[in-house]
C-alpha cells in the first residue's frame, strides 16, 4: 500500500472529476482518495463527486495492488 498527501491545486470542476476517474482507470491498483473522515474510489464517478475535490483541499491518495507506485505517483502530479 502506497499512501500520497496532495493539496490540491487548480481544478476544473466537472472535468476535474472526469480526469481523475479516466486516470484511475488506467491502473490496476485500487485507488481511494481521503479526505477528513471520507473516502471515495477513484475509480468511481459518483464516489469522487460525493468527496469533492477543490482547489486548496488537502487529500490523502491511497493505492493498492501491483501498480501501486506508479499510480499513486501519477494522482500526486495530476492533482497538485
Amino acid at each position: 500500500m502506497v499512501e500520497k498527501k496532495v493539496t490540491v491545486g487548480s481544478t476544473d470542476g466537472e472535468r476535474t472529476v472526469a480526469n481523475i476517474v479516466q486516470l484511475a482507470s488506467k491502473y490496476k491498483s485500487s485507488i481511494r482518495l481521503v479526505k477528513n473522515d471520507m473516502s471515495a474510489n477513484a475509480k468511481s464517478i459518483m464516489g469522487v463527486m460525493s468527496i469533492g475535490v477543490y482547489e486548496g483541499e488537502s487529500f490523502s491518495i491511497v493505492a493498492e495492488g501491483e501498480d501501486e507506485d506508479m499510480a499513486a505517483n501519477a494522482f500526486y502530479e495530476h492533482l497538485k
